[in-house]
């Protein structure tokens, strides 16, 4: 039988064309590296450029609309949910200006002014 592979989370980096970090959940740091090329589409010179570690999986962060989790807190929250295919998954990302995160779980109308 096939033992299956501890899943870890990578956090991608970069500040040069979409100035965005993501933390990907997935079994390998070449798996996170190249389905994050597929997704957003960065060329092989970008690609050179990106900045990936290991992120701890328990480290909480603060996500706008949600409060404070973990990455392994949102891989559990994300394995239940209907539309879930498998991983890699991104959990939660950081736009370079941000001090917090955003996922699924943020709100993203900005909400016009009443009189």
């Amino acid at each position: 039988m096939k033992k299956s592979q501890e899943l870890k989370a990578y956090e991608i980096s970069e500040d040069f064309k979409f100035r965005l970090t993501q933390v990907v959940i997935t079994h390998s740091k070449d798996i996170a590296i190249y389905w994050t090329r597929d997704n957003v589409g960065y060329t092989n010179e970008e690609m050179a450029k990106l900045k990936v570690r290991e992120f701890p999986l328990d480290d909480r962060v603060f996500v706008r609309d949600f409060g404070e989790t973990s990455a392994r807190e949102m891989i559990d929250e994300t394995v239940q949910e209907d539309f879930f295919s498998g991983f890699p998954i991104v959990v939660f990302w950081k736009e370079s200006e941000n001090d917090y995160y955003e996922n699924w779980h943020s709100n993203f109308e900005i909400e016009e002014p009443t009189d």
